[in-house]
């Protein structure tokens, strides 16, 4: 008999087989958020060790952000070719060793070449951790149970951030690497137990008594008998697609401005994550205090996500983000003055984190939800791009002008200008996006509007 894989998986609800692959990817999810803010936690006490301004470690600082971006580009695609599970296992066994490698560093370079391969694993880890977990949850619970997922991370760089303070003292900035590495090679052995994408291996064709036997343990209503052949659904426009049709005539002006809006957060998103802490510790907090403090950014955005997302059902995308990043741009006024009272300091960073990271997964929602069906994958993959170059650019600038002696408090005020573009942005978005809902239909298959 034929099956269709996506109708059996629709049907099923979550079994012990599902918990499993959510908890070892959000567990994946988890560690690589670690592994992502650890320079951040490290900076601070590696500039003192090393007798350097805080920003002549840009480079080093962004290495791994650099390393997620070719990764997403080169590598992360490869879970397409030879599996999810596959390529997950060994870009995690990379974060591990090289997270590991980075404590034994002695000069920059050594350093910033460790941090660079860190970011190439992450960069194909995370991707096919996430996949995974959507592609064995059930639609109806998809959307919350990949939000969860995401959150992992940064819960994973809040925890970087909080123990962070033992863990230096019971050493170095080395420790903290090592620390991290040595966790992550002691969780690569659980995720031997994911199984691969069932999804993929009907793609691909494996056996059917392996693709069988999975799908009884998450449809318990279904028996595998020799002669069973198991396909997936024809995906109508499922080709790929060029980027000259997210720039037709329709869809410019929205897929510009969502551009814009996506390297302005990713650049607020990634100086926020990777210099606030040594930020405040240079603005005079003890480092345990601001290693504590900056955690709250990832914490508000871990609320800001689920909040956002709940307010945007009732008012619309663009209301939100508008009001949330008008509050993030006062939060980051009040920063600039050089607030030292630690209440204070921890709301102003939560709402922060709540504007800026929480954002980010409004964004990504948005930009799913912009695009038709067929040229869906590939708007959404323009903007997470474009979305790194201000990732890689947000950090690099700061280091920069760090060295160069700027005001710290300053540093947060810059800040404001990119955060009051993204409400023009995404007001204009919204124009935008009324546009090309009231327009004729486009016909996609010529790259252009009927």
């Amino acid at each position: 008999m034929r099956f269709d894989i996506e109708q059996l998986m629709d049907g099923s609800r979550l079994s012990p087989l599902h918990w499993r692959v959510l908890i070892l990817c959000g567990l994946a999810a988890f560690l690589d958020g670690y592994d992502v803010a650890v320079m951040a936690a490290a900076t601070a006490p590696l500039a003192h060790a090393w007798h350097v301004n805080p920003g002549d470690l840009r480079w080093i600082v962004t290495a791994a952000v650099i390393g997620i971006g070719i990764a997403s580009l080169f590598v992360s695609p490869l879970g397409d070719y030879f599996g999810r599970r596959s390529v997950l296992l060994a870009s995690f066994a990379v974060v591990a060793l090289s997270t590991l490698m980075g404590s034994t560093a002695g000069t920059p370079r050594e350093l910033f070449a460790w941090r660079l391969l860190t970011g190439l694993g992450l960069g194909a880890s995370l991707p096919n951790a996430l996949a995974l977990g959507a592609e064995y949850a059930p639609p109806r619970t998809r959307t919350a149970l990949v939000a969860l997922l995401a959150c992992g991370i940064s819960l994973g760089s809040a925890m970087s951030g909080l123990v962070a303070p033992w863990i230096l003292a019971l050493g170095s900035w080395r420790t903290l690497f090592l620390t991290g590495g040595a966790v992550a090679s002691l969780a690569w052995l659980p995720l031997f137990a994911l199984p691969e994408s069932l999804r993929f291996l009907a793609a691909r064709g494996a056996d059917p008594e392996r693709i069988g036997r999975l799908l009884e343990r998450l449809e318990p209503g279904h028996r595998y008998t020799p002669g069973n052949t198991y396909i997936l659904p024809e995906q109508p426009g499922a080709r790929r697609l060029s980027v000259s049709t997210l720039l037709t005539p329709r869809l410019a002006p929205a897929t510009l401005l969502l551009w814009l809006v996506f390297f302005l957060n990713l650049g607020l998103l990634y100086f926020m994550s990777t210099w606030l802490s040594t930020l405040l510790n240079e603005s005079g907090l003890p480092l345990p205090q601001a290693l504590r403090i900056a955690a709250m950014f990832q914490i508000g955005g871990v609320v800001g996500g689920f909040g956002l997302a709940w307010l945007m059902q009732r008012w619309g995308p663009y209301l939100v983000l508008a009001v949330s990043y008008t509050l993030t741009a006062c939060a980051l006024a009040l920063l600039g003055t050089h607030v030292t009272e630690p209440a204070l300091l921890v709301a102003l960073i939560l709402i922060t984190g709540n504007g800026i990271n929480g954002g980010q997964v409004a964004l990504n929602a948005v930009s799913a939800t912009l695009y038709p069906t067929a040229a869906r994958a590939t708007g959404v993959g323009w903007a997470l791009g474009v979305g790194r170059i201000g990732a890689i650019v947000g950090p690099l600038a700061t280091g920069t002008l760090m060295s160069a002696g700027i005001q710290l408090g300053h540093l947060f005020w810059l800040a404001i200008v990119p955060t009051l573009a993204c409400v023009v942005a995404v007001l204009l978005l919204r124009t935008a996006v009324s546009r090309v809902n009231t327009s004729v239909p486009m016909d996609l298959s010529s790259g252009s509007a009927a």
